[in-house]
């Protein structure tokens, strides 16, 4: 940008932006939570699973 003031328009333009970015960043933290704790429950009875079978 050049020095020159930002008018109301082109502040309430960056404003939405930044809202829309937002609301897209909280949107993919909650999916990669959700991916996160199905990974983790996976993981967990793989390794249930293996101690099981050794304990055989």
């Amino acid at each position: 940008m050049t020095q020159k003031e930002l008018d109301e328009k082109q502040l309430l333009e960056i404003l939405e932006l930044a809202k829309e970015a937002e609301q897209k960043a909280r949107e993919m933290c909650e999916s990669i939570t959700a991916h996160a704790e199905k990974w983790r429950l996976w993981a967990e009875a793989k390794r249930a699973e293996a101690a099981q079978k050794q304990e055989l």
